[in-house]
């Protein structure tokens, strides 16, 4: 839910879940993926949300989801013209989303104390 708000508040139309498909689609094409592993009684969890298209350039070669015939997209696409987002831009609207749903306020960290 989170994504789909986010994405939303950064101006892409048409974010949606889909029946038996695993991630975020916009117009047949996957935008945002999301994991989570349950491992020894340890649960690990994550999310992935392409925001510009060098980003997936790498990626070429991938069947998202192993689905013939999908293909991704991303936030910068998907837009279109300006403003585009970096993946910090586009973080403020992660973080927004989060604590709506969530009903929370996160806190900073500097990436200092994170080492």
């Amino acid at each position: 839910e989170a994504i789909l708000l986010a994405l939303g508040k950064a101006g892409v139309k048409g974010a949606t879940r889909e029946d038996n498909l695993t991630g975020v689609w916009v117009s047949n094409k996957k935008i945002a993926a999301l994991g989570i592993k349950a491992r020894r009684w340890v649960t690990m969890h994550g999310l992935a949300i392409n925001v510009d298209i060098r980003s997936l350039q790498n990626f070429e070669g991938i069947v998202p989801c192993g689905l013939e015939g999908r293909v991704v997209t991303c936030i910068n696409d998907e837009i279109g013209g300006v403003p585009h987002f970096t993946v910090e831009d586009f973080a403020v609207h992660v973080k927004e989303a989060l604590e709506e749903i969530f009903e929370i306020s996160l806190v900073s960290t500097p990436s200092s104390k994170l080492h």
